[in-house]
């Protein structure tokens, strides 16, 4: 079974454990922990918003953007496949130097088809995060991730801004114990 070490946590006081340590107590306590890993993980994330969104000249399906990530940042070109991107739009961007484990890549400045792209919008999927969690009709699965009208931009923090720098426990839970298939027990077991 899944657990998420965000939720135990608001159910019994983790703040002496690391996911690591949780993970060793339980394996000490008689439970396997099968796995361990993020929800989300990425590096140089920062949350932007489209100023303006331009089909690209040589292509039908790319953007050119520009993106205003903040004081820091400042202004950024980039070239987007997205088909839900817009003006107006808040988003998520990888800036150069980025590493998203989940598709094996480190975002580098380059041209695309003649532009040049200074980062990357990303979707929920870039970022790690599994397909069968999300939401039938969330953006993420066929665009990039659309953020709402109150996130900050600028924001460094985009992993626990949106709710995403969390670890997952695959804990396999033994038929005689089944007062800890859910949170609860689990916690209880933990106390």
């Amino acid at each position: 079974m899944i657990f998420s070490y965000q939720l135990l946590s608001k159910l019994v006081d983790l703040s002496e454990f690391t996911p690591e340590t949780l993970r060793n107590r339980l394996t000490f306590a008689g439970f396997e922990v099968e796995g361990m890993s993020k929800r989300a993980e990425a590096s140089s994330l920062i949350i932007g918003q489209v100023l303006t969104c331009e089909k690209h000249p040589d292509s039908d399906h790319l953007h050119v953007l520009t993106v205003d990530c903040g004081k820091e940042e400042g202004i950024k070109d980039i070239v987007c496949g997205a088909p839900n991107v817009r003006k107006g739009l808040k988003v998520i961007v990888a800036l150069p130097g980025c590493v998203l484990p989940a598709l094996g890549e480190t975002i580098k400045k380059g041209v695309i088809r003649g532009k040049e792209s200074d980062g990357m919008c990303c979707s929920l999927l870039e970022l790690g995060v599994d397909k069968n969690v999300l939401p039938e009709h969330s953006p993420s699965l066929n665009g990039i991730e659309e953020l709402g009208e109150d996130a900050p931009v600028g924001e460094r923090n985009v992993l626990a801004y949106l709710g995403l720098d969390d670890t997952l426990l695959d804990v396999n839970v033994l038929p005689n114990r089944p007062d800890c298939l859910s949170y609860i027990g689990l916690a209880r077991e933990i106390n």
